[in-house]
């Protein structure tokens, strides 16, 4: 069969939150004077339209945002980095809004989710972001053993050409051995556990790795209680670039109809024809026999032979469910416009400066 691929002992921890001794091992920690601040992995930058309106919810009242027909730049961006001040761990940032401060428009991080304690304080005292500590879950557990993941979170190669004509050779009555799947994963509550949104992830890149770009990207930031001044840093970022796939928010559903509704029957089929204006129309004779059976379901004489017996329940319609952070959910699943992937990146940030609106 195909040989399933071996995370490395960096990667065994992806699920929970970072383990420390791991963090000791890589990371050196944010240490005063030592910005710019080096990041190594690799990550998806994804462009969604959003309205407006729900972008002012994240974005400050003095600041311009920069919109048309109602709709600014938001977006999602999800990092796994493999060194880092903080070590290994992984982000996820929710983009509300682009936002203009002459002369510089920058993305507005409405929400920021990290898997480590330091980089979740980091995020908070000295950048003046959002940022909350939450758990990164693949859905590993809940799928077939032997069906092979293939997705960009764990960056597993879709196989060859020849690699599945070998494994169909070798094992050809069990094609689940070689058959890919998507991946989701889950972001929950570092605290409570509870899910927070999940994603469903694009596939990893199939050829060689895309022409290595390097890319300026000043960004915005504060206004919290913790730094309520209007800050900004620089982010200098080298990497191979590529076009993805996107990034999709999953939608759970729930029953919302009610039990009369569920228990209804069904309008029954008339037997007539349609007329070209709508109306329906009915023989002679089908309208005899329509009118004969109403006055007899209606007389009081007629019983149904099953009435008194309790009529199950019917299974109710699923809609989607209102999400637990609506605000979050607006963001996500806006309209996707572009997802590029960042491979073998290395990204330095610098120290956040106050600057004044204007």
């Amino acid at each position: 069969g195909v040989a399933t691929p071996v995370r490395s002992p960096a990667r065994a921890h992806r699920g929970r939150l970072s383990s420390p001794g791991l963090r000791r091992a890589m990371g050196k920690g944010y240490r005063d004077g030592d910005a710019p601040w080096r990041f190594s992995g690799r990550a998806l930058y994804q462009l969604n339209l959003v309205k407006s309106s729900e972008a002012r919810k994240h974005v400050p009242a003095d600041l311009k945002l920069v919109e048309l027909f109602g709709y600014t730049l938001g977006g999602v961006y999800l990092a796994r980095y493999e060194d880092s001040p903080a070590g290994t761990f992984d982000e996820m940032v929710a983009l509300g809004g682009l936002v203009w401060n002459p002369p510089t428009s920058c993305a507005w991080a409405a929400r920021v989710f990290v898997n480590d304690e330091r980089a979740r304080a980091h995020g908070v005292k000295t950048c003046g972001l959002p940022s909350a500590l939450a758990r990164f879950d693949d859905d590993d557990e809940k799928s077939d053993a032997e069906t092979r993941r293939n997705g960009w979170w764990k960056n597993v190669k879709p196989l060859s050409v020849f690699a599945k004509a070998r494994a169909f050779v070798l094992d050809g009555k069990n094609k689940k051995r070689f058959m890919s799947r998507s991946e989701t994963v889950r972001l929950r509550d570092g605290d409570t556990g509870a899910e927070v949104c999940a994603l469903a992830l694009p596939g990893a890149g199939a050829g060689p790795l895309g022409p290595r770009i390097n890319l300026k990207l000043p960004s915005f930031s504060g206004r919290t209680s913790v730094c309520p001044d209007l800050l900004k840093y620089s982010l200098d970022m080298r990497a191979n670039v590529r076009l993805s796939g996107p990034i999709l928010a999953e939608t759970e559903t729930e029953p919302t109809t009610s039990a009369a509704e569920a228990n209804a029957d069904p309008p029954r089929k008339q037997n007539g024809f349609r007329a070209p204006t709508g109306d329906v129309r009915f023989p002679p004779a089908a309208a005899l026999a329509s009118a004969a059976s109403l006055s007899l379901a209606q007389s009081p004489a007629v019983t149904d032979a099953g009435a008194g017996k309790e009529v199950p329940e019917k299974a109710a319609a699923r809609t989607p469910r209102p999400p637990a952070d609506a605000e979050l959910a607006a963001i996500l699943r806006g309209k996707p416009l572009l997802c590029i992937a960042f491979d073998a990146m290395e990204m330095d940030v610098g120290a956040p400066t106050a600057v004044a609106a204007r």
